[in-house]
């Protein structure tokens, strides 16, 4: 799988802490990946990015839209999924939630409070992406609205919520 960001680039930007173990955070990174960044681009977009990331040849329109947009989209959508991720692991013996000695629960109001907050900076960091690549398409020619051969086609609607809703 290629990666967009780093373990440590997430650590870096976001507000989780830094001795999280690799695995507790590559799960979100790569559900990130496959399901938002491949919603704002198509799969032929990502394909295209991703063998040129793995060649080593990224460069151009393409890296401009890694670095400037794409490693926020994954960011932002790792903390999120991070965060139900982070709050209980599925073991042999069920569901579990674990803290230690020096640590207190969380009220669940908090938990709700962060993902939403989460959400939607992830949400904007997309609606950025979806606007600039969508505006600059021309750049792009593998980015495509209908799939073919089962194919995703990229999806460039206004997702980004702004607001509470009383």
């Amino acid at each position: 799988m290629v990666f967009l960001v780093t373990e440590s680039y997430v650590l870096d930007k976001t507000n989780l802490d830094r001795n999280l173990l690799s695995h507790n955070l590559k799960a979100s990174m790569i559900l990130a990946q496959k399901v938002n960044v491949t919603e704002i681009l198509g799969d032929k977009l990502v394909d295209k990015i991703y063998d040129e990331i793995n060649a080593g040849t990224l460069s151009g329109n393409y890296k401009s839209l890694v670095d400037n947009y794409l490693v926020d989209v994954v960011t932002y959508w790792t903390l999120y999924y991070a965060t139900t991720n982070l709050l209980s692991k599925i073991s042999n013996r069920g569901l579990q939630q674990e803290f230690s000695e020096n640590s207190s629960q969380s009220d669940i109001t908090v938990y709700r409070t962060l993902k939403s907050e989460f959400k939607n900076l992830a949400e904007y960091f997309s609606q950025r992406a979806n606007k600039w690549v969508y505006m600059n398409r021309g750049l792009f020619p593998e980015y495509v609205f209908c799939g073919t051969d089962g194919e995703m086609g990229a999806s460039p609607k206004n997702k980004f919520f702004g607001g509470l809703v009383l």
